[in-house]
């Protein structure tokens, strides 16, 4: 009987309604505090400007780093584009069959090429396929070789461990920002935010 009492006690005590309160500011308490328009406004044109000054500096580095992929993209693309449709078909029906030993999903595969070609977007469906090929190969190139690294040392597990935790939590497109303001639209900002 004596905490009930006293936790209302206590609720009296500190009521804001209290007139030893009243008069004093407490705005801190029921508004959030926030940066001002102008504040905002000067950390985003120091954003935008920082963005600027490394695209500037830095970005013929980085195109010149991304041109070997840039090129095999462009070359599988154009391979997949310009090979006859019935090798293509038979290429994925072999691919389809060595993942799965199902005669059903190699049908599936064959049929859906097929109709997929027959609608008209087979140019678009090949160009999709590369890019997905090349993010599958770049993705497997990578992440191995960091797996072995990480099982083998405790200090790269306990470095890249938490930040695959929070990219793990982001949607891949919040990646595609970024990269867009640092290497414009095109193929290699689709294939990084694909990977």
């Amino acid at each position: 009987k004596i905490w009930p009492a006293g936790i209302a006690s206590a609720g009296h005590f500190f009521s804001l309604n209290d007139s030893r309160f009243r008069g004093v500011k407490m705005d801190f308490l029921t508004e959030f505090p926030e940066m001002g328009r102008q504040d905002l406004r000067d950390f985003k044109k120091f954003v935008d400007a920082s963005f600027k000054d490394f695209s500037r500096t830095y970005g013929d580095a980085l195109e010149t780093f991304f041109e070997p992929l840039l090129w095999f993209l462009v070359w599988l693309e154009k391979l997949l584009v310009n090979a006859w449709w019935p090798v293509v078909i038979l290429v994925l029906a072999c691919l389809a069959w060595l993942g799965s030993r199902s005669w059903k999903l190699v049908a599936g595969t064959i049929l859906s090429f097929i109709v997929i070609g027959y609608f008209g977007m087979w140019e678009d469906t090949m160009a999709t396929l590369a890019i997905i090929s090349v993010a599958t190969m770049l993705c497997i190139s990578l992440g191995i070789p960091l797996g072995i690294w990480m099982a083998k040392s405790n200090r790269a597990q306990s470095t890249i461990t938490p930040v695959l935790d929070v990219m793990q939590t982001i949607p891949s497109f919040v990646y595609l920002i970024p990269v867009v303001m640092l290497l414009g639209i095109g193929k290699v900002p689709g294939l990084i935010a694909v990977c």
